[in-house]
């Protein structure tokens, strides 16, 4: 790229027209170049909350109905905290207390019924 190149371009944060001295300058200044990269991680940041948002709709569209959980004879940790309309957090606590007693299958907890009935009756 040749330095006697000068070539008339418009910014692309200010939309002034100014003189580049090479093919891929896209703004007039240094000044209005942090500008657009602030403002392009501010709407960065505006997309992934609103992605976070929709992904958390998603999971509480997603819950278990209680009918399903009816007909299973081990519930995992999620669905028993949700049966005890708990945080699955907590639940871990109990069963590490021993409040609650579980079945570990690998990683996985597996909780019976007659667990949770003993709490409900408590």
């Amino acid at each position: 790229m040749s330095s006697n190149m000068r070539l008339n371009k418009v910014c692309q944060h200010c939309q002034q027209e100014f003189i580049a001295k090479t093919m891929l300058t896209r703004y007039c200044s240094h000044a209005c170049n942090r500008k657009a990269y602030k403002q392009a991680k501010r709407e960065e940041k505006l997309k992934s909350a609103i992605d976070d948002v929709s992904v958390q709709q998603t999971v509480a569209s997603a819950t278990i109905s209680w009918n399903t959980l009816e007909n299973k004879p081990l519930l995992n940790l999620k669905e028993a905290a949700q049966m005890l309309n708990i945080s699955p957090l907590t639940l871990r606590r109990w069963i590490k207390k021993g409040v609650v007693s579980s079945k570990k299958l690998g990683k996985k907890h597996l909780i019976d019924w007659k667990a949770l009935d003993h709490l409900e009756a408590q």
